[in-house]
């Protein structure tokens, strides 16, 4: 039965630990961090430091970890009283029965003393620590030091499992109660290894929860970050919630859950799918956090929401959360949380995520702004980042532009808040311009008339910077300033140091593995190559650079965009007679690699060699190996199938026999949705159209509203193209439009059709040779559902009667469904949708552009109808520039048209004078 002390006794205890740390005070760090100090070797010290109160603990930790002097000073003066008399606490105490030691609630610094150096593996120095110990050459205190400076050499996260597995696997370690200190060292240690794939954690959370020890609340924070690297919701559920069945690890231990943890908790939810679990704390029926429980929301719970809600897609409740409705308050409010910043900027994120781009900007430009100079919130640069990361996923350069650099006649959004600009933010608003098609605006950052970062302004260009730039340039295929940026130039003559030696940045192998994306997307790939085969390579064992594995990746993605097996075979495969360059490089090829290899394999033509990887005489994928396969390499393969048409091969990886099993159950792999209308794809391309009926509409359906699994718009939109190439009317009428007295299967599955998939129907009914029947059929159902779309639908179907064009633009016009200038306006033509239908209702902020086959047939059109001075056509930014520099090429090859961008206007082209 425990000792209850009075106060008395626990304060008695205190002095006397006080008293003796403060005669080395650097010392008394160590030692309550459990590092190796010269307090190690006193008994009466520690048997009083295990009585300790919990509250004391943390005191002693605060005060000796105290960075300042002054505040030092503060402490003492308060505990002067405590010292004035020498104690003989522990005399008193050390005697008492001990059955159950104080959970302690230190906190740690990051102080790792390294290890002797030691040739020997790290589970012969742990046996070596625990057979001196078990022949009572050391307490059981100094092996808990000992192995606590052991574990803070581990280097790699493998040598800490050398030390976990060691301990566990020894009987009497597993029957002693460790210091609860050891136990925060092994998981902190484990957080260090963050960037570690998270099956490498596999079996860590249920080792380290084996040890017996007095768990806290603390340890629990720690075990869900543990968790949370290691991406199991089940671990985390066990630790916190239990089920009713089994009590939780906390209820078990005698913890009560905080606030803290439940924060913890939410965090492991966002990254592994779990909304609704964090839902559940704060707005099930049975809440664990509300205005009336013991325990609260605070900022960081709603925080972490927001991070969950932006991981998921869950815009409806972020909202909930932070804006509420016209009617109901916010959350945020009913909980008696004030809004700040951070929850602001954590909110534009899930509006990034979620395409919910006006409401991030209302927060700091709308009518009734959240944030601004003359409010007590002000946007800070972090508000500003994540302004910039929703532009960029929403593809909004203008209202990027008005943030980081204004007008000319208009001072920037952030200069107007006060906000100056840092690296950080214009890398930021650099991805913006790649993903919008503006790469001289990003370009002029560093190379314009008046540059933001060069080595003789305050702001630099850094690594981040270059990568980002070399983003741009893939986006939009600029080898040449790619080149000029990494590489420089040497025409023989001259040579130009490049971009970076300029700015006195030493190109990494981060920065080369994206310059080697840029050439894969721009077809250089023997510059690409040059880096690690070259005369002069960049990376090599011998060199201070070596490549790794992102950069046989991108030299896999180059070999598959240029069509270049050969070199991807002897990267990843080699020769009979000839190593691989990966083990020459010293390189252990990863399931990322080798499905990266099977996409080449799939471009090329080289089925076999993609399909011996899993299936042949030495597979290097398999259940029985280290490597196995992943649905990714699922998706690959069957890519590589509809490629090469091997629907039996196909079939066996997804499907198997009656009598065997798929490869994909004997690889242990859940079929997915995307996996399954990657079958559809393949089977759309071998003719088996009933095997990807079956998925859906079979006797025994593997889609469908009452199983795990359910078919969504991509799986629709590749069961049409099979409905197409297999001219099956019937079907894709059933799929998208139904009967008089049966709804469509899309209905019944929840799906809304989209124009995407209204195309798709329109060209099965091509193929099908029913188009009058279909459009007939879909006008009156999107009439019916008050959509507006029909100018999308009329801009995808034009061109499929490409000889009658022009007779359907005249009968358009008279019908109103084309404005009567059809985009042409003073020898302009427009090819945004709102300047050449009559009724598009597009996002007022982001027109679409027609199709390019549409802006072809168009400018025949009006060439057709005399108009011969057609001087300028406004092509917009959409599609990485699809439209733009599609129209260049056609007009230059079709007319001899010289048309070229406009210096003003990145998203018009102009005839240029020398056609003039």
């Amino acid at each position: 039965m425990a000792t209850v002390r009075t106060p008395a006794e626990q304060q008695s205890i205190y002095r006397f630990m006080l008293k003796s740390l403060q005669e080395h005070p650097s010392e008394a760090v160590l030692y309550l961090n459990f590092e190796v100090s010269r307090f190690d070797d006193n008994e009466e010290l520690q048997q009083c430091y295990q009585l300790l109160s919990k509250t004391d603990r943390q005191k002693l930790y605060d005060f000796f970890n105290s960075k300042s002097s002054s505040t030092r000073s503060y402490f003492r003066t308060q505990e002067a009283h405590y010292c004035k008399k020498p104690s003989n606490a522990c005399r008193r105490f050390a005697t008492e029965p001990r059955s159950i030691t104080p959970k302690s609630s230190t906190r740690y610094t990051k102080q790792i003393q390294q290890p002797p150096s030691s040739p020997d593996p790290f589970f012969t120095q742990t046996s070596a620590l625990i057979h001196s110990w078990k022949l009572k050459q050391k307490s059981k205190n100094q092996l808990g030091i000992e192995l606590n400076v052991l574990i803070g050499g581990c280097a790699k996260l493998s040598q800490l499992i050398e030390i976990i597995h060691t301990l566990k696997n020894d009987k009497l370690v597993m029957e002693t109660s460790w210091d609860i200190r050891l136990i925060h060292k092994l998981l902190h240690k484990a957080a260090e290894f963050s960037d570690s794939h998270s099956s490498n954690f596999d079996g860590v959370f249920s080792d380290i929860t084996r040890f017996k020890s007095s768990y806290e609340s603390k340890t629990c924070t720690l075990l869900l970050k543990l968790i949370k690297l290691n991406l199991n919701f089940s671990d985390a559920k066990g630790l916190v919630l239990g089920n009713a069945a089994v009590a939780s690890l906390m209820q078990q231990w005698g913890i009560k859950p905080n606030v803290s943890i439940y924060n913890a908790f939410i965090t492991v939810c966002a990254k592994t799918g779990q909304f609704d679990s964090a839902w559940r704390l704060v707005c099930g029926d049975k809440p664990v956090m509300a205005p009336h429980l013991p325990l609260k929301a605070d900022s960081i719970t709603c925080i972490n929401l927001l991070t969950a809600c932006a991981e998921t897609g869950r815009y409806a409740e972020a909202k909930s959360l932070v804006l509420g409705d016209g009617d109901t308050a916010s959350l945020v409010q009913q909980w008696g949380i004030k809004p700040n910043v951070a929850i602001y900027s954590a909110f534009i994120t899930v509006c990034a995520k979620t395409g919910q781009f006006g409401s991030a900007w209302q927060l700091v430009c709308g009518d009734k702004p959240v944030m601004a100079p003359h409010l007590p919130l002000k946007a800070d640069s972090i508000t500003c980042m994540n302004l910039l990361t929703a532009c960029a996923e929403m593809e909004r350069f203008t209202e990027a532009e008005s943030l980081v650099l204004g007008d000319g006649d208009t001072a920037s959004l952030m200069q107007q808040w006060g906000i100056k600009p840092d690296v950080a933010i214009y890398n930021a608003f650099i991805t913006v311009c790649a993903k919008t098609g503006q790469f001289d605006s990003a370009w002029q950052l560093v190379c314009g008339d008046k540059p933001m970062m060069t080595p003789h302004l305050a702001l630099k260009t850094n690594q981040i910077t270059c990568i980002n730039l070399l983003t741009a340039c893939a986006e939009m295929e600029r080898f040449t300033e790619a080149k000029s940026l990494v590489l420089g130039d040497d025409d023989g003559d001259t040579v130009t140091a490049s971009l970076m030696q300029q700015w006195g940045i030493k190109p990494d192998v981060a920065i080369y593995s994206a310059f080697i994306t840029v050439c894969a997307k721009t077809g250089q790939f023997d510059s690409a190559w040059q880096l690690v085969c070259g005369d002069k390579p960049m990376m090599a064992p011998h060199l201070p650079l070596k490549a790794n594995q992102i950069t046989c990746t991108n030299l896999l993605s180059a070999c598959a965009e240029t069509g270049r097996y050969a070199e991807a075979k002897s990267l990843v495969l080699g020769d009979i007679a000839i190593a691989s360059l990966m083990q020459q490089w010293g390189i252990k090829p990863n399931v990322a690699i080798y499905s990266a290899f099977i996409t080449v394999c799939a471009k090329t033509g080289q089925f076999d060699s993609a399909w011996q990887l899993v299936c042949g005489g030495k597979p290097v994928m398999a259940p029985h190996l280290p490597l196995k396969a992943d649905s990714i390499t699922c998706m690959n393969l069957l890519s590589a199938c509809a490629e090469a048409g091997r629907y039996a091969e196909a079939k066996s990886l997804v499907l198997g026999d009656g009598a065997t099993a798929s490869l994909m159950q004997q690889w242990g792999i859940e079929p997915d949705v995307a996996i399954y209308s990657a079958f559809i794809t393949v089977c759309a391309k071998t003719g088996q159209f009933d095997s990807a009926w079956q998925l859906v509409c079979g006797d025994k359906p593997l889609m469908a509203p009452h199983l795990p699994l359910k078919a969504d718009s991509i799986t629709c939109m590749n069961l049409l193209t099979a409905c197409a190439e297999m001219e099956r009317f019937t079907e894709a009428e059933s799929l998208v439009l139904g009967d008089g007295d049966t709804a469509s299967l899309m209905q019944q599955w929840g799906i809304k059709p989209d124009v995407a998939i209204y195309n798709a129907f329109i060209k099965a009914c091509i193929k099908a040779k029913q188009l009058d029947t279909g459009i007939w059929y879909l006008e009156k159902i999107m009439n019916k559902c008050n959509m507006s779309t029909l100018s999308q639908m009329h801009a995808q179907l034009a061109p499929l009667e490409k000889n009658n064009f022009a007779s359907m633009i005249d009968k358009g016009i008279t019908q109103g469904i084309y404005k009567k200038n059809v985009g042409l306006m003073n020898h302009c033509i427009d090819l945004h949708m709102d300047k050449i239908f009559e009724e598009h209702s597009g996002n007022d902020t982001h027109i679409q552009g027609v199709p390019l086959a549409f802006a072809k047939l168009l400018f025949c059109y009006h060439k057709k109808n005399n108009e011969t001075k057609i001087t300028s056509i406004i092509t917009g930014y959409h599609g990485n520039n699809t439209l733009k520099n599609g129209m260049i090429s056609f007009l230059k090859d079709e007319f001899g048209l010289e048309f070229i961008e406009d210096k003003f206007n990145s998203g018009m082209i102009v005839l240029s004078e020398s056609t003039h």
